[in-house]
């Protein structure tokens, strides 16, 4: 697993989680936009250590990770399969997409390694080789990732599975965010998700 992986897979479990505390935030400092491989080795080992007190995860097949973790407020089991954004190919903000089991049935979350404005509805746009959509993302949890609304429905869909990554560009300010995450595979791992968290 290349450097910077198991630090922005530990990032997002702890986001959902509701865990990412100043305390926590502070020892992952070294998991930043543009550290060097030393210091993004080291927040892979300190990630880890963070991350496996409150997570467990499961390494898939074709680079997901399933990952089950409890809610700090409810206590409530949060279940999802989550996959890093291509390091070559993106923007260093982008850390990856996490399709999570939420109240109303899969929830589809990009996160980010800076957090964005929570009052922003960026725009995002989502794209394969042969599909595009459009949406107006929320900013939720304290801004590290961003609720599509309507990309989970996209992802169920078989003709959607066949695509092997989702070039994604959100519509940040001052910049946009531009990346490529991989999703190869998917199908196989929406399987590891619960049976209710996919027919609500």
């Amino acid at each position: 697993m290349r450097p910077g992986v198991v630090c922005a897979l530990a990032f997002a479990a702890l986001v959902f989680s509701g865990y990412m505390t100043l305390a926590h935030a502070q020892r992952l400092q070294n998991c930043v936009p543009g550290a060097g491989t030393s210091r993004t080795e080291s927040c892979d080992e300190e990630a880890a250590r963070v991350a496996n007190a409150r997570t467990q995860t499961t390494m898939l097949g074709d680079g997901w990770q399933l990952a089950e973790t409890r809610d700090s407020s409810s206590n409530a089991e949060i279940i999802s399969i989550m996959h890093v954004a291509d390091i070559s190919k993106s923007d260093i903000n982008l850390a990856g997409l996490s399709l999570r089991c939420g109240q109303n049935g899969l929830d589809a979350v990009l996160i980010l390694l800076e957090p964005l404005r929570r009052a922003s509805h960026p725009t995002v746009v989502v794209k394969t080789d042969t599909k595009r959509s459009e949406f107006e993302a929320a900013v939720i949890q304290g801004g590290e990732a961003l609720l599509l609304s309507g990309l989970a429905s996209n992802l169920t869909n078989s003709a959607w599975q066949t695509a092997s990554e989702l070039s994604i560009e959100i519509a940040a300010s001052p910049n946009p965010i531009k990346g490529i995450v991989p999703i190869r595979g998917l199908a196989v791992a929406l399987r590891s998700l619960p049976t209710n968290c996919l027919t609500k």
